[in-house]
């Protein structure tokens, strides 16, 4: 049934990514970003039994702290797109990609672990 369920749940994601664009989700700095910040996670947790657990947590703490930091990259002006409406649209969407990571590795995670 976990099997079913996440195949469900991926087919949904995939059909709403394929509808609006595969490209607009695919950022390696928001990717490396998470998975770094997770396996770092899962090395600090005290309970070392639920590595999986650990790393699908991890993944969804960095995935927030990923678009905290690009929101303050942002608002910060550091790419120089404050006040510009064309190039704040898809810095906004790549600071939202980290947590749209975290919670699809959390997904996988929970479908990896037993109830």
């Amino acid at each position: 049934m976990k099997i079913m369920g996440i195949g469900i749940c991926f087919a949904i994601m995939l059909g709403a990514i394929l509808q609006i664009g595969y490209h607009l989700f695919i950022d390696i700095n928001s990717a490396l970003f998470v998975l770094g910040g997770a396996t770092g996670f899962l090395v600090f947790k005290k309970n070392s039994g639920d590595h999986i657990k650990n790393f699908g947590q991890g993944a969804v703490f960095f995935g927030w702290l990923g678009t905290l930091v690009g929101l303050i990259a942002i608002t910060g002006n550091r790419f120089m797109v404050w006040g510009d409406v064309e190039k704040m649209g898809p810095a906004l969407a790549v600071a939202m990609l980290t947590i749209l990571y975290g919670y699809t590795i959390k997904m996988v995670t929970i479908a990896l672990t037993e109830d």
